[in-house]
């Protein structure tokens, strides 16, 4: 059996957390214990550990191929783990991934809508997929779309599109 390649860690941003914020209650969001994921003999993500708080501000940074995208999909529950422990908002993502999708949403690294789609358009349909949501005027507004619902997704400028999505991922 060939040795296990390792990629490089990732780097975690161990700092405490800044201040809360009056309105976040501090409590564990996202907990991973020692998370290991293998692809064949290539090891993807090698005892990761980190915890979440509602409130806080996390960035999962390091080079390509270190694993970051893996530890998002298995805390999504879109991968299974090979070993550790997740746990988000109080579920397990493998045991759990239906129950966890219909209360987080992920803005993706790259995403794309139908290019003549408008925004309030795309607002409407992501909201008919769930069977309960925001408000996706004041979504819009708090994201600072509203002079642009009824713009084409392709006239949006890049951030207007990355905003676009988070308010996708929000409903």
């Amino acid at each position: 059996m060939p040795p296990l390649e390792r990629p490089p860690s990732p780097t975690l941003d161990t700092s405490p957390p800044p201040p809360q914020s009056a309105g976040a209650s501090g409590r564990r969001v996202i907990e991973v214990a020692h998370l290991r994921k293998l692809y064949g003999s290539t090891v993807a993500v090698d005892d990761v550990s980190f915890e979440v708080f509602e409130g806080e501000i996390f960035g999962l940074i390091g080079p390509n191929g270190a694993g970051k995208t893996t530890t998002m999909e298995c805390i999504e529950g879109v991968r299974k783990a090979d070993a550790g422990r997740t746990t988000v908002l109080g579920l397990d993502p493998a045991r759990d991934a239906n129950a966890l999708q219909e209360r987080i949403g992920v803005q993706l690294q790259q995403a794309q809508l139908q290019k003549r789609i408008r925004v309030w358009e795309a607002v409407d349909l992501w909201a008919s997929l769930y069977p309960r949501t925001v408000d996706g005027r004041a979504l819009l507004e708090q994201l600072g779309l509203t002079e642009k619902r009824n713009a084409s997704f392709m006239s949006l400028s890049g951030g207007q599109k990355q905003r676009l999505f988070i308010a996708l991922a929000l409903i």
